[in-house]
Protein backbone atom coordinates (compact mmCIF):
# COMPACT_ATOMS: atom_id res chain seq x y z
CA UNK A 1 0.00 0.00 0.00
CA UNK A 2 1.09 3.55 -1.03
CA UNK A 3 2.31 5.70 1.62
CA UNK A 4 0.07 9.03 1.54
CA UNK A 5 1.28 12.26 2.88
CA UNK A 6 -2.28 11.88 5.33
CA UNK A 7 -0.09 8.75 6.69
CA UNK A 8 3.44 10.94 7.05
CA UNK A 9 1.75 13.48 8.70
CA UNK A 10 0.42 11.21 11.18
CA UNK A 11 3.49 9.41 11.58
CA UNK A 12 5.55 12.87 12.09
CA UNK A 13 3.00 13.73 14.62
CA UNK A 14 3.34 10.32 16.35
CA UNK A 15 6.88 10.67 16.55
CA UNK A 16 6.88 14.05 17.80
CA UNK A 17 4.27 13.42 20.44
CA UNK A 18 6.60 10.62 21.56
CA UNK A 19 9.33 12.59 21.57
CA UNK A 20 8.34 15.07 23.66
CA UNK A 21 6.66 12.39 26.29
CA UNK A 22 10.55 10.76 26.38
CA UNK A 23 12.02 14.49 26.72
CA UNK A 24 9.30 14.74 29.94
CA UNK A 25 9.86 11.45 31.39
CA UNK A 26 14.04 12.26 30.67
CA UNK A 27 14.22 15.30 32.25
CA UNK A 28 11.56 14.21 35.26
CA UNK A 29 14.37 11.41 35.78
CA UNK A 30 17.26 13.70 36.35
CA UNK A 31 15.65 15.83 38.60
CA UNK A 32 14.74 12.61 40.61
CA UNK A 33 17.98 11.52 40.43
CA UNK A 34 19.38 15.00 41.35
CA UNK A 35 16.91 15.33 44.57
CA UNK A 36 17.33 12.11 46.07
CA UNK A 37 13.59 10.41 45.88
CA UNK A 38 15.38 6.96 45.57
CA UNK A 39 16.28 7.03 49.55
CA UNK A 40 14.13 6.72 52.06
CA UNK A 41 15.81 9.32 54.61
CA UNK A 42 15.09 12.36 51.86
CA UNK A 43 11.25 11.77 51.58
CA UNK A 44 11.33 11.15 55.51
CA UNK A 45 12.82 14.34 56.64
CA UNK A 46 10.01 16.45 54.90
CA UNK A 47 7.83 18.21 56.86
CA UNK A 48 4.17 17.00 56.61
CA UNK A 49 2.64 20.04 57.89
CA UNK A 50 3.53 21.96 55.09
CA UNK A 51 2.97 19.15 52.84
CA UNK A 52 -0.36 18.38 53.64
CA UNK A 53 -0.43 22.85 53.20
CA UNK A 54 0.02 22.51 49.68
CA UNK A 55 -1.98 19.76 49.02
CA UNK A 56 -4.92 21.83 50.90
CA UNK A 57 -4.35 25.20 48.48
CA UNK A 58 -4.93 23.00 45.58
CA UNK A 59 -8.46 22.58 45.36
CA UNK A 60 -8.45 26.27 46.00
CA UNK A 61 -6.37 27.20 43.27
CA UNK A 62 -8.41 25.06 40.38
CA UNK A 63 -11.65 26.32 41.93
CA UNK A 64 -10.05 30.17 41.50
CA UNK A 65 -9.59 29.50 37.81
CA UNK A 66 -12.43 28.18 37.19
CA UNK A 67 -14.16 31.32 38.85
CA UNK A 68 -12.14 33.37 36.48
CA UNK A 69 -13.29 30.92 32.99
CA UNK A 70 -17.03 31.77 34.22
CA UNK A 71 -16.58 35.37 34.55
CA UNK A 72 -16.07 35.59 30.84
CA UNK A 73 -18.58 32.30 30.35
CA UNK A 74 -21.21 33.70 31.96
CA UNK A 75 -20.65 37.58 31.10
CA UNK A 76 -23.94 37.78 29.39
CA UNK A 77 -25.90 34.86 31.08
CA UNK A 78 -25.90 32.02 33.34
CA UNK A 79 -24.21 29.07 31.01
CA UNK A 80 -22.48 26.73 33.36
CA UNK A 81 -22.54 26.98 36.98
CA UNK A 82 -19.53 26.31 39.49
CA UNK A 83 -19.20 22.54 39.59
CA UNK A 84 -19.53 22.28 35.86
CA UNK A 85 -17.09 24.95 35.17
CA UNK A 86 -14.84 23.24 37.94
CA UNK A 87 -14.50 19.52 36.28
CA UNK A 88 -14.08 21.69 32.37
CA UNK A 89 -10.82 22.98 34.94
CA UNK A 90 -9.81 19.88 35.34
CA UNK A 91 -10.55 18.52 32.18
CA UNK A 92 -7.83 21.16 30.81
CA UNK A 93 -5.10 20.02 33.37
CA UNK A 94 -5.45 16.31 32.12
CA UNK A 95 -5.24 17.39 28.35
CA UNK A 96 -2.23 20.10 29.72
CA UNK A 97 -0.30 16.94 30.43
CA UNK A 98 0.17 15.84 27.06
CA UNK A 99 -0.25 18.61 24.53
CA UNK A 100 1.36 22.14 24.66
CA UNK A 101 -0.62 24.84 26.04
CA UNK A 102 -2.38 26.56 22.99
CA UNK A 103 -3.65 23.03 21.50
CA UNK A 104 -4.55 22.07 24.85
CA UNK A 105 -6.63 25.09 25.72
CA UNK A 106 -8.39 24.41 22.34
CA UNK A 107 -9.04 20.77 22.61
CA UNK A 108 -10.59 21.91 25.98
CA UNK A 109 -12.83 24.15 24.64
CA UNK A 110 -13.78 21.57 22.23
CA UNK A 111 -14.90 19.40 25.19
CA UNK A 112 -16.91 22.29 26.52
CA UNK A 113 -18.38 22.72 23.34
CA UNK A 114 -19.39 19.27 23.08
CA UNK A 115 -20.51 18.38 26.66
CA UNK A 116 -21.86 21.84 27.24
CA UNK A 117 -22.62 23.29 23.97
CA UNK A 118 -22.74 27.36 23.67
CA UNK A 119 -20.61 27.10 20.48
CA UNK A 120 -19.42 31.06 20.41
CA UNK A 121 -19.37 31.47 24.55
CA UNK A 122 -17.61 28.46 24.82
CA UNK A 123 -14.76 28.74 22.46
CA UNK A 124 -13.98 32.59 22.85
CA UNK A 125 -14.40 32.81 26.80
CA UNK A 126 -11.38 29.57 26.90
CA UNK A 127 -9.32 31.31 25.14
CA UNK A 128 -9.90 34.68 26.57
CA UNK A 129 -9.30 32.83 29.83
CA UNK A 130 -5.69 31.24 28.74
CA UNK A 131 -4.87 34.81 27.11
CA UNK A 132 -5.98 37.00 30.28
CA UNK A 133 -4.26 33.88 32.74
CA UNK A 134 -0.97 34.68 30.77
CA UNK A 135 -1.10 38.92 30.64
CA UNK A 136 -0.95 38.32 34.47
CA UNK A 137 1.55 35.91 34.50
CA UNK A 138 3.60 37.90 31.96
CA UNK A 139 3.60 40.46 34.14
CA UNK A 140 4.70 38.60 37.48
CA UNK A 141 7.72 37.57 35.22
CA UNK A 142 8.98 40.99 34.71
CA UNK A 143 9.00 41.52 37.96
CA UNK A 144 10.78 38.58 38.71
CA UNK A 145 13.13 38.85 36.14
CA UNK A 146 13.81 42.43 36.99
CA UNK A 147 14.77 40.90 40.63
CA UNK A 148 16.65 38.09 39.42
CA UNK A 149 18.92 40.24 37.38
CA UNK A 150 17.85 39.04 33.64
CA UNK A 151 16.93 41.46 31.52
CA UNK A 152 16.70 38.63 28.50
CA UNK A 153 13.98 36.91 30.13
CA UNK A 154 12.21 40.46 31.70
CA UNK A 155 12.27 40.97 27.71
CA UNK A 156 10.61 37.85 27.03
CA UNK A 157 8.20 37.96 29.55
CA UNK A 158 7.13 41.94 28.25
CA UNK A 159 6.77 40.85 24.65
CA UNK A 160 4.52 38.13 25.91
CA UNK A 161 2.52 40.43 28.29
CA UNK A 162 1.85 42.60 25.28
CA UNK A 163 0.88 40.06 22.81
CA UNK A 164 -1.51 38.42 24.81
CA UNK A 165 -3.54 41.87 24.93
CA UNK A 166 -3.71 42.29 21.08
CA UNK A 167 -6.76 40.26 20.68
CA UNK A 168 -8.50 42.61 23.02
CA UNK A 169 -7.12 45.86 21.72
CA UNK A 170 -7.92 44.40 18.31
CA UNK A 171 -10.64 42.14 18.15
CA UNK A 172 -11.11 40.77 14.74
CA UNK A 173 -14.34 38.97 14.43
CA UNK A 174 -12.71 37.02 11.12
CA UNK A 175 -10.45 35.21 13.43
CA UNK A 176 -13.07 34.20 15.67
CA UNK A 177 -15.40 32.98 13.36
CA UNK A 178 -12.77 30.41 11.85
CA UNK A 179 -11.76 29.73 14.71
CA UNK A 180 -15.42 28.78 15.56
CA UNK A 181 -15.68 26.92 12.15
CA UNK A 182 -13.06 24.40 13.00
CA UNK A 183 -13.74 23.58 16.86
CA UNK A 184 -17.83 23.65 16.26
CA UNK A 185 -17.90 22.85 12.53
CA UNK A 186 -21.97 22.04 12.69
CA UNK A 187 -23.13 24.73 14.89
CA UNK A 188 -24.97 27.21 13.90
CA UNK A 189 -23.02 30.42 15.21
CA UNK A 190 -24.56 33.58 16.06
CA UNK A 191 -22.95 36.12 14.92
CA UNK A 192 -24.04 38.76 17.05
CA UNK A 193 -23.18 36.60 20.26
CA UNK A 194 -19.71 36.28 18.19
CA UNK A 195 -19.55 40.18 17.98
CA UNK A 196 -20.22 40.51 21.70
CA UNK A 197 -18.04 37.80 23.54
CA UNK A 198 -15.27 39.17 21.42
CA UNK A 199 -15.57 42.61 23.11
CA UNK A 200 -15.62 42.36 26.35
CA UNK A 201 -15.89 45.41 28.43
CA UNK A 202 -12.88 47.01 30.26
CA UNK A 203 -14.74 46.35 33.60
CA UNK A 204 -14.77 42.98 32.98
CA UNK A 205 -11.35 42.26 32.08
CA UNK A 206 -9.98 44.20 34.90
CA UNK A 207 -11.93 41.97 37.14
CA UNK A 208 -10.64 38.72 35.62
CA UNK A 209 -7.02 40.27 35.65
CA UNK A 210 -7.17 40.73 39.14
CA UNK A 211 -8.56 37.12 39.51
CA UNK A 212 -5.72 35.75 37.34
CA UNK A 213 -3.05 37.32 39.64
CA UNK A 214 -5.22 35.66 42.77
CA UNK A 215 -5.04 32.48 41.22
CA UNK A 216 -1.28 32.96 40.69
CA UNK A 217 -0.67 34.10 43.81
CA UNK A 218 -2.24 30.34 44.87
CA UNK A 219 -0.48 28.55 43.00
CA UNK A 220 2.79 30.12 43.79
CA UNK A 221 1.90 29.70 47.79
CA UNK A 222 1.29 26.00 46.99
CA UNK A 223 5.25 26.58 45.64
CA UNK A 224 6.65 27.72 48.42
CA UNK A 225 4.63 25.18 50.65
CA UNK A 226 6.70 22.56 48.74
CA UNK A 227 9.77 24.86 49.52
CA UNK A 228 9.03 25.01 53.15
CA UNK A 229 8.50 20.80 53.26
CA UNK A 230 12.10 20.24 51.67
CA UNK A 231 13.40 22.66 54.04
CA UNK A 232 14.65 25.14 51.33
CA UNK A 233 15.84 28.33 52.74
CA UNK A 234 14.19 30.88 50.45
CA UNK A 235 11.46 33.47 51.40
CA UNK A 236 7.74 33.94 49.80
CA UNK A 237 9.53 36.82 47.82
CA UNK A 238 11.46 35.28 46.56
CA UNK A 239 9.68 32.38 44.91
CA UNK A 240 6.80 34.89 44.10
CA UNK A 241 9.75 36.32 42.23
CA UNK A 242 10.96 33.71 40.54
CA UNK A 243 7.89 30.81 40.04
CA UNK A 244 6.70 32.51 37.10
CA UNK A 245 9.61 32.76 35.54
CA UNK A 246 9.60 28.59 35.02
CA UNK A 247 6.00 28.50 34.44
CA UNK A 248 6.67 31.00 31.62
CA UNK A 249 9.71 28.22 30.76
CA UNK A 250 6.89 25.44 30.06
CA UNK A 251 5.41 27.03 26.70
CA UNK A 252 8.51 26.33 25.19
CA UNK A 253 7.16 22.81 23.23
CA UNK A 254 9.72 20.66 23.57
CA UNK A 255 8.23 18.31 26.33
CA UNK A 256 4.54 16.93 26.88
CA UNK A 257 2.63 19.87 28.64
CA UNK A 258 6.12 21.52 29.70
CA UNK A 259 6.84 19.09 31.85
CA UNK A 260 10.47 18.65 32.88
CA UNK A 261 11.24 22.21 31.23
CA UNK A 262 9.25 24.39 33.93
CA UNK A 263 10.84 22.18 37.07
CA UNK A 264 14.81 22.34 35.45
CA UNK A 265 14.19 26.23 35.71
CA UNK A 266 12.62 26.79 38.63
CA UNK A 267 15.37 23.89 40.25
CA UNK A 268 17.86 26.33 38.57
CA UNK A 269 16.65 29.79 39.51
CA UNK A 270 16.04 28.24 43.12
CA UNK A 271 19.88 27.37 43.47
CA UNK A 272 20.78 30.84 42.10
CA UNK A 273 18.87 32.29 44.90
CA UNK A 274 21.40 30.21 47.11
CA UNK A 275 19.55 27.08 47.74
CA UNK A 276 21.44 23.30 47.64
CA UNK A 277 20.97 21.46 44.69
CA UNK A 278 19.14 18.42 46.01
CA UNK A 279 16.98 20.75 48.11
CA UNK A 280 16.11 22.90 44.90
CA UNK A 281 15.46 19.17 42.47
CA UNK A 282 13.27 18.43 45.44
CA UNK A 283 10.97 21.46 45.65
CA UNK A 284 10.74 21.63 41.66
CA UNK A 285 9.44 18.01 41.91
CA UNK A 286 6.95 18.27 44.82
CA UNK A 287 5.18 21.25 42.84
CA UNK A 288 5.19 19.31 39.66
CA UNK A 289 3.54 16.62 41.81
CA UNK A 290 0.95 19.04 43.65
CA UNK A 291 0.26 21.74 40.80
CA UNK A 292 0.35 19.71 37.63
CA UNK A 293 -0.40 15.69 38.03
CA UNK A 294 -2.69 15.61 40.83
CA UNK A 295 -5.46 17.82 38.79
CA UNK A 296 -4.13 16.76 35.49
CA UNK A 297 -4.78 12.93 36.51
CA UNK A 298 -8.09 14.05 38.20
CA UNK A 299 -8.73 15.67 34.49
CA UNK A 300 -7.64 13.01 33.03
CA UNK A 301 -10.15 10.84 35.11
CA UNK A 302 -12.82 13.27 33.89
CA UNK A 303 -12.20 12.29 30.07
CA UNK A 304 -11.87 8.54 31.06
CA UNK A 305 -15.37 8.50 32.37
CA UNK A 306 -17.45 10.63 30.63
CA UNK A 307 -20.08 9.46 28.08
CA UNK A 308 -19.75 10.42 24.55
CA UNK A 309 -22.70 13.11 23.36
CA UNK A 310 -24.98 12.80 20.71
CA UNK A 311 -24.47 14.77 17.68
CA UNK A 312 -27.28 17.01 18.46
CA UNK A 313 -25.46 18.78 21.01
CA UNK A 314 -23.21 19.77 18.42
CA UNK A 315 -25.58 21.14 16.58
CA UNK A 316 -26.58 23.78 19.28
Amino acid sequence: MPVTAAMRDRALRIAWRTLRIAVALGLVYVLARAAGFGDLATVRAMRPEWLAFGVALVPLSVWVRAYNHGLLLNAHGRLLGPWHLYRLTLVGAGIALILPMGAADLLKARYGLTVHGHAEEMVISSVFDKLTSLTALAAMGVVGAVVAGDPVLAGVAGVIALATLVPFAVPTGGLWRLLLRFLAPRAHLDEEVVARQARPPLRLLAKVWTVSFAAWIVTYTVVYACCRAVGAPIDIFTVFALAPLSTIARLIPISAGGIGVGEFTMAALFVRAGVDQAVAAQAALLQLGMLILLPGLAGALILATVRKPSSETLEH
